[in-house]
């Protein structure tokens, strides 16, 4: 479908990003949870996704369920894995504490729903949390660049002392292998 914003993109890259997109949605999908959700748990944890959404540079804008479900949507699944990153990675830095930690295969259930919508609601009301979401992103994982030495090239071939790679019993050895 070609609209504005893909006119003049070739048709073979929007074919490739749209199978990329695909892979992606696949890949989310294999972790989105599944079970039994009612329509009223499945509410009360988008509401409070929605409260985390700004924090994320997000619109609070996820549609709420009309209906019960058996697994949660891509983009529903994809906003929780961001999440539970953003939530890992304070408990880290031990800005919140390790009991809000969630993994997406326990939830199966609405209990399970309503205890994550509760370890969510925790986050978000936490001012070190919030603080910790506004401020910049340090990569301490970045290593400085130092310049390797620079040879100059010769044209003399390099000469390498067979002893030196070899000891002289396996030199021995080798010569008489060739006799």
């Amino acid at each position: 479908m070609i609209t504005d914003k893909t006119a003049g993109i070739d048709p073979i890259v929007l074919e490739g990003q749209e199978k990329l997109a695909q892979s992606e949605d696949d890949f989310v999908g294999g972790f989105s949870p599944v079970g039994d959700f009612k329509k009223k748990s499945l509410n009360s944890l988008v509401k409070v996704t929605r409260k985390l959404q700004p924090l994320f540079g997000l619109k609070a804008d996820y549609p709420l369920f009309e209906t019960d479900e058996t697994h949660l949507p891509v983009e529903f699944t994809r906003m929780l894995m961001m999440t539970k990153q953003a939530i890992d990675d304070a408990v880290a830095a031990d800005v919140v504490d390790e009991t809000n930690l969630f993994e997406l295969e326990d939830v199966v259930d609405d209990t399970s729903l309503q205890l994550l919508s509760g370890k969510l609601n925790n986050v978000v009301k936490n001012k070190s949390f919030k603080k910790w979401m506004d401020s910049p992103v340090v990569d301490d994982r970045e290593v400085p660049f130092e310049e390797a030495p620079v040879q100059e090239p010769t044209d003399a071939p390099a000469v390498v002392n067979p002893t030196d790679v070899l000891p002289e019993q396996s030199i021995d050895e080798l010569f008489q292998g060739r006799i």
